[in-house]
């Protein structure tokens, strides 16, 4: 199973970090924010993923919630 190190950020700033064992770079950012998240990092409060085995760099934001008027 692929260890992935999972970054907190706001802005540029890392304000926690850890590591995990799961299956994909989303589960890991999903564990870490507590919540679903979106595959971009578009806002200030975002997650980075990094697989240091395949080098490679993930990036996540929290998923917005979809607003729906009932009103029409």
């Amino acid at each position: 199973m692929p260890r992935y190190q999972v970054e907190e950020l706001y802005g540029e700033e890392v304000v926690a970090a850890q590591t995990m064992d799961v299956d994909e770079p989303r589960k890991a950012a999903e564990r870490v924010a507590g919540a679903p998240i979106s595959p971009r990092a578009l806002q200030q409060h975002w997650f980075r993923v990094v697989d240091g085995e395949e080098n490679t760099v993930f990036e996540f934001s929290l998923a917005e919630p979809v607003a729906r008027d009932f009103s029409k």
